[in-house]
């Protein structure tokens, strides 16, 4: 097994998630921001969703993995990143 599955509540505003997992008494830290990112500041409608999420993950930090984007409404949408190993 290589995969295990936390749930948490759908958040409201930006948080950091922070996971230890102890295996074979190692401690691995996982880290997990949630961010939330207003579509208009991205030039939504005037281009698609699709290309605004392109233009925020192209000017994020590269050194975070996008683990999931969820849509909280018609103008935001909500990004958890996570650590690149």
């Amino acid at each position: 097994m290589n995969a295990f599955s936390v749930h948490l509540p759908s958040p409201t505003e930006n948080q950091n998630v922070e996971i230890s997992v102890k295996v074979n008494g190692a401690t691995l830290d996982f880290q997990y921001p949630v961010e939330f990112f207003n579509l208009h500041d991205h030039g939504f409608p005037k281009i698609s969703r699709a290309n605004c999420i392109r233009d925020i993950l192209a000017e994020y930090d590269a050194n975070w993995d996008t683990f999931q984007d969820s849509p909280v409404d018609e103008d935001r949408i909500a990004i958890t990143f996570r650590k690149k190993r």
